[in-house]
């Protein structure tokens, strides 16, 4: 696999999403330490992830812009707007952006930051923290996109597609993980509530979810005939699935999809 050579990698925010995609990057051997800063306004938090993998630690934004060529915003969305007017004097006429901030437009970004920066947009999920993220990306120059393939890669599969559909995508895959738990949440619950430990319960939970993940992924067949196959004619699968279709569990999933990709469209436009 092709790393990044010398061309050397900026995150600004050090939570859960920037702090997982680099360690996919690491991990892969896609960069080495040297060539990674990092920088966050907790700055224990930034220093620890330092030490961990060895990466250089800026110690204000400032700096780590001078010494990347490629930067990963990775703060809150709601602090975009602050740093960019703070700090879009730091930035290096074609320096590239890569943003993992939901609702900031690549527009928005342009507009913020002034210069002639190479922008990508990118709606990861938390699978990175495994290895497993899905990840979209969007953008009008085709270096950019090829880097950050290159880096989301590292943390699991990716597609691109035009910035119109970030909006279903944050609701599909972006929010996706939190459906899948809760889901997980449900099974453990009912087993502890009719008799199982919280750790058997568990176990069966995630290693069924886990199960048919893989099996989805995998089968050529789809997810619609894979449930046909599982469900016997009055059998268990069919009397739970007959509760589902009454409670109108489909109908009332796809509102709560609409909902995300609705509050999407509201944080984009603020």
């Amino acid at each position: 696999m092709k790393t990044f050579g010398r061309q050397k990698i900026g995150l600004i925010g050090v939570g859960t999403m920037g702090s997982a995609i680099l360690e996919g990057v690491l991990a892969r051997r896609l960069a080495t330490p040297a060539h990674i800063w990092v920088y966050d306004k907790i700055a224990v938090r930034a220093g620890a992830f330092g030490r961990r993998h060895r990466v250089r630690v800026a110690s204000s934004i400032a700096e780590l812009l001078k010494n990347t060529d490629v930067v990963l915003l990775a703060m809150k969305p709601q602090d975009f707007s602050l740093f960019a007017t703070k700090h879009k004097a730091s930035f290096k006429a074609g320096q590239g952006v890569i943003s993992i901030l939901a609702g900031i437009t690549t527009e928005k970004i342009a507009k913020a930051l002034g210069k002639s920066i190479v922008i990508v947009r990118a709606m990861p999920n938390l699978g990175a923290k495994v290895g497993q993220s899905m990840t979209v990306l969007c953008g009008k120059n085709k270096k950019g996109l090829s880097f950050a393939k290159k880096l989301f890669v590292g943390c699991g599969k990716v597609v691109t597609l035009p910035e119109k559909m970030l909006d279903l995508v944050t609701a599909l895959s972006g929010s996706g993980p939190a459906y899948f738990f809760y889901l997980i949440e449900l099974l453990e619950a009912f087993g502890v509530k009719r008799g199982l430990s919280s750790k058997v319960a568990g176990i069966l939970a995630i290693q069924t979810g886990l199960g048919a993940a893989l099996l989805a992924k995998h089968s050529r067949a789809s997810c619609a005939e894979l449930r046909k196959r599982v469900t016997s004619k009055k059998g268990t699968t069919e009397a739970a699935l007959q509760i589902l279709s009454r409670g109108q569990f489909g109908k009332i999933f796809h509102q709560a999809l609409a909902a995300a990709m609705n509050r999407s469209r509201e944080l984009r436009e603020k």
